[in-house]
């Protein structure tokens, strides 16, 4: 088994996020604008798994379902972060050194000829 690249790794955690924050994003919005505040939805239409009328869905999934795939979504995109920040922790705090020290930056040299 060949060892990942370091830049590989981090492509592959940065595609995660974009893609769970993608699903807390669509998931969020159909909560919010797909579904009536409060209660179950109870409304007429075509329930997943057969429920029938008195069950709101949309694509086919409740609101239930809406709510579990919005909430493990959340969960799965802090995990992704916590490990995002600890892959680049070294990092972060050579910034924050150097931003709170005040060090100036680098300027490079420029070389002229005559």
């Amino acid at each position: 088994m060949s060892k990942i690249s370091r830049a590989k790794t981090y492509w592959i955690l940065a595609i995660s996020m974009a893609v769970t924050g993608l699903l807390e994003a669509i998931s969020g919005f159909i909560l919010w604008l797909g579904f009536p505040s409060g209660g179950g939805g109870g409304g007429l239409g075509r329930a997943w798994g057969g429920g029938g009328i008195g069950q709101l869905t949309f694509w086919e999934l409740s609101k239930h379902t809406w709510t579990d795939i919005h909430d493990w979504a959340a969960v799965a995109l802090v995990a992704l972060v916590v490990i995002h920040v600890a892959l680049h922790w070294k990092w972060i705090a050579r910034m924050a050194k150097s931003m709170f020290r005040g060090t100036p930056r680098r300027v490079p040299i420029k070389v002229t000829t005559s």
